[in-house]
């Protein structure tokens, strides 16, 4: 009976015994996590330089695919004014754009930040960018479920995958479920984000965030929106964009001062205009750079959050 109960005591006592151990390497003092986080050699600190470099790096640029985006956008859209996607749009095809764009770029995180560069291009209205975004939410929860079914070749992988995938499935499908009827009946998310915007800004004065300071300068080196062409047509001032077309530069000297803008146009503080202004452009060359410029923001939007997400990685 001895020899029975020996091995039981002896499995107990090393349990206790990994349980102690445990606890003595989880317990860390402040001095040893600070030491861990804050002491390295050159060569880890040089390393660690160059991560938030690149970090800065990407982050910068994925702001400059932004705005160049919504810029593009208003060229593209500028003589619709808007017309393509208008607010009273059917609630469940705006969620079924936001699924389907999010399916064919596998990254919710882009279609969200496409959804609002086209927003602040006053290309999209933010009644139907609501719906998008949720169906943004629920297009991402395809992707789980595709790196779940690479698990086929184990039964029991394959179950235990598919069950985590769809834990997030069903929260995205509840979410939009409870509130997109909600939202199509009140407009409540429309209405809070309206009241969360200033006044000054929301009745159209013009306000310049420190980000968009700093990016800008960039994007008016490549392209620039001519916001008058929107304005003219929605006030009725123009017929159509072809009021703008040809543009001419005097003399071919190209600036602000001596060319005639149509939906490209040029920099009201440098008078300089932006490698995509033509001399003579149709309103068709225009909005085949805008097309140009869009495809560019699309590319540089996809690098650098990708860029951002491994970066993020290796820091942690």
């Amino acid at each position: 009976m001895a020899d029975e109960g020996k091995p039981v005591e002896t499995a107990f006592e090393e349990e206790e015994k990994g349980k102690a151990d445990y606890e003595e390497e989880a317990d860390a003092t402040w001095a040893e996590v600070i030491t861990a986080c804050c002491v390295h050699s050159p060569e880890e600190w040089g390393y660690i330089f160059l991560g938030f470099l690149g970090l800065l790096f990407f982050l910068y640029f994925f702001l400059f695919g932004l705005d160049m985006l919504g810029t593009s956008a208003k060229v593209i859209g500028g003589c619709t004014a808007g017309g393509l996607f208008p607010d009273d749009t059917n609630p469940v095809g705006g969620l079924m754009i936001g699924i389907l764009a999010t399916v064919f770029l596998q990254s919710s995180s882009t279609t969200t930040s496409i959804i609002v560069g086209l927003v602040g291009g006053d290309v999209l209205g933010v009644k139907l960018a609501i719906y998008m975004v949720m169906g943004a939410n629920i297009g991402t929860s395809v992707t789980n479920t595709i790196v779940a079914m690479g698990q086929m070749g184990d039964g029991d992988q394959l179950e235990r995958a598919f069950a985590g995938a769809t834990v997030h499935d069903m929260f995205n499908f509840l979410t939009v479920a409870v509130l997109l009827p909600v939202e199509a009946a009140t407009h409540y998310l429309y209405h809070l984000s309206n009241a969360m915007v200033p006044d000054d800004v929301s009745k159209g004065d013009k306000w310049e965030g420190p980000l968009k300071k700093i990016v800008s300068p960039l994007t008016k080196m490549v392209i620039v929106a001519n916001k008058n062409v929107i304005k003219d047509l929605a006030g009725g001032k123009v017929d159509s964009c072809e009021t703008y077309y040809p543009t001419n530069c005097t003399d071919g000297i190209v600036s602000k001062k001596t060319c005639t803008v149509g939906l490209i146009a040029c920099d009201k503080k440098t008078g300089k205009c932006p490698a995509f202004f033509q001399d003579g452009a149709t309103r068709q060359n225009d909005e085949v750079s805008g097309g140009v410029c869009l495809f560019m923001g699309l590319v540089i939007l996809v690098v650098c959050l990708v860029g951002l997400v491994t970066f993020c990685k290796s820091c942690s």
